[in-house]
């Protein structure tokens, strides 16, 4: 599973029933620092998002079953000069997820794509362009302060970096209690930089709920609001 936010499926009394039969769940959990700001208007607060993850992992039964998405990592600046930036919102978030007892981290800088560029001026924000020597900067900064907690960083194809697995079919076999096997098979149509395994992926075609200014797919917009309410 993914999300940026796991309430529902701990206090929706059926989805949580259901959810806790199931042998295994792994869940990729999205932690920004960004929630409730303009970038993600309608995503919980960081605040919020942690202190849901004792409960979490009794659900999952295993803190090996969540991995933290701190992704992506954003500069950008409105027309009005204010600029938000997420990078040192790891200095906040490493301590939680480890004294949790979840060690594994996913990062990765946004991607611009020209529908991503027209959203974001539609909004009035742009991208503060970082050279590669700042990214390098940055990476130093979050493997010292992983390190610092016990924390393993993968990058989700970043440049530079070995290629990760974010769906990681041998990963998934191993943890599950009946040893019942995941495809061990690369996934086909990804990114070269992807190591991801094959999986199906289940989900649904309207606009996201939660309307982040950057988001790849096709996130809920201001004019979209009525969905908000159905």
């Amino acid at each position: 599973m993914w999300t940026k936010n796991p309430i529902p499926m701990l206090r929706h009394q059926p989805l949580f029933r259901q959810l806790s039969e199931y042998e295994q769940i792994f869940l990729h959990l999205t932690i920004t620092g960004l929630g409730g700001s303009d970038m993600e208007p309608h995503v919980p607060s960081p605040n919020t998002v942690l202190s849901s993850l004792p409960e979490l992992i009794t659900l999952l039964k295993s803190p090996e079953r969540i991995r933290i998405r701190f992704d992506p990592i954003i500069h950008m600046r409105n027309a009005e000069g204010i600029s938000v930036e997420n990078l040192y919102f790891f200095d906040e978030l490493a301590p939680q997820i480890a004294e949790a007892g979840v060690k594994q981290v996913s990062i990765s800088w946004v991607q611009i794509y020209r529908k991503v560029a027209s959203r974001l001026c539609r909004n009035n924000w742009r991208v503060i362009e970082i050279s590669a020597e700042q990214q390098k900067d940055e990476q130093n900064y979050m493997q010292i302060t992983a390190r610092k907690f016990g924390l393993q960083l993968h990058g989700c194809c970043v440049p530079g970096w070995p290629r990760s697995k974010c769906i990681d079919g041998e990963l998934l076999t191993r943890l599950h209690p009946s040893g019942l096997q995941a495809s061990p098979r690369k996934a086909k149509g990804q990114r070269a930089a992807c190591g991801c395994t094959e999986s199906w992926d289940i989900g649904w075609y309207y606009p996201c709920r939660h309307g982040c200014l950057y988001c790849y797919g096709r996130p809920l917009e201001k004019e979209d609001q009525k969905i908000v309410n159905q």
